[in-house]
């Protein structure tokens, strides 16, 4: 394990950071069946990045010779700002076909997921006690204000004391998490990870909240080591990430810019995987 860690450190202290750049990346698509992993489309992914701002889109869909057996597409799209080399996500789209039917369709506003949704009905959650202590963990005691009879008096903990300023507080807590927090969607965590591989080799772990239809939930993202992928028939060093509870598995290659050039997800009863087949900067 000592010597993985001293390898992988030394392998990103000598990799140049690539600057935040536009590029068009293309994937076979993969099916598993009982003949094993058959290709039965492709995928396309585009980042467009201008002014600080990236529009990240995803279009994957099945052959016409497989649409009889398998009809499948999908077309998601994350658009959001770079703010020291971060990916902030601020809307999400999200449209999935099976057949003639819809499976998944829906749009999401982070930022007002966050304001209005999850996060803050956790928050309104919190005892006043609770809240004293959320401000204090995250740096913002100055901005609690206490009332009642004993909130001049030091002799009483800050936690046993009355809040005056609930919602206020409330609203500093949400804006510090928007800040602070690493929000991402299902296709801007591709680019969070690169990024993040790229600034914090030391971190075996990167971890973030993943925005959907249904809130925020923490995902794990674990660093498990090297492996070797076979990419136009040249086998190149990956990095292997693996998120278990969304059945997930990623390869990141440098020579590709630091994107997933492998990805393996198994879905219910869906098990596919997407090869990387051309990239080029755009």
């Amino acid at each position: 394990m000592k010597k993985y860690f001293t390898f992988i450190c030394i392998f990103f202290y000598v990799v140049p950071v690539h600057s935040i750049s536009s590029y068009l990346a293309n994937y076979e698509l993969l099916f598993k069946t009982n003949l094993g992993f058959v290709k039965v489309g492709t995928a396309e992914y585009e980042l467009i990045v201008t002014d600080n701002v990236y529009i990240f889109e995803n279009k994957a869909k099945t052959d016409k010779i497989w649409s009889a057996l398998y009809d499948y597409s999908i077309n998601e799209t994350s658009i959001g700002r770079i703010e020291n080399s971060k990916f902030i996500g601020d809307y999400y789209k999200i449209i999935e076909n099976q057949g003639d039917s819809i499976s998944d369709k829906y749009e999401i506003n982070i930022n007002e997921l966050i304001t209005n949704g999850s996060r803050k009905s956790q928050l309104e959650e919190l005892s006043d006690s609770e809240l004293i202590l959320k401000a204090i963990d995250s740096g913002k005691s100055e901005k609690i204000k206490f009332g009642g009879k004993h909130a001049l008096d030091i002799s009483i903990p800050s936690y046993k004391k009355d809040l005056e300023n609930r919602e206020d507080l409330i609203e500093i807590l949400i804006e510090f998490d928007t800040n602070s927090l690493k929000i991402v969607d299902a296709l801007s965590v591709y680019l969070n990870i690169s990024r993040d591989i790229l600034k914090s080799s030391n971190n075996k772990v990167l971890t973030y909240q993943l925005a959907d239809k249904k809130g925020l939930s923490q995902r794990d993202f674990t660093i498990t080591g090297f492996e070797k992928i076979n990419i136009n028939d040249n086998d190149i060093e990956t990095v292997r990430v693996e998120c278990p509870e969304l059945g997930l598995i990623i390869n990141i290659a440098e020579d590709y810019h630091f994107m997933p050039v492998y990805i393996r997800r198994v879905n219910g009863k869906a098990n596919f995987r997407l090869i990387l087949t051309n990239f080029k900067h755009i």
